[in-house]
């Protein structure tokens, strides 16, 4: 990139548009809707005991794979 370049300070003289009353109503809309569901505690499903650790060996399983992949990566370089 050369040094020489200018950048041109921003147009100030644009014109400020007015939002629509119907956007600005979505737009609220849309924001109250994102910060209920935030908001919103899930409630946490039962799990049993063998589901449960099914799902920590898969978990075990795609960390050591990761970690594997990320060494021979290293090794490759």
């Amino acid at each position: 990139m050369s040094t020489r370049t200018t950048t041109r300070p921003p147009d100030t003289r644009a014109v400020r548009r007015r939002v629509s009353l119907p956007d600005r109503i979505a737009l609220r809309v849309g924001l109250w809707l994102i910060l209920w569901s935030r908001r919103t505690t899930r409630i946490r499903v039962s799990v049993d005991f063998a589901t449960r650790q099914r799902l920590e060996r898969e978990q075990r399983e795609s960390e050591l794979r990761l970690l594997l992949q990320s060494g021979a990566m290293q090794l490759w370089r």
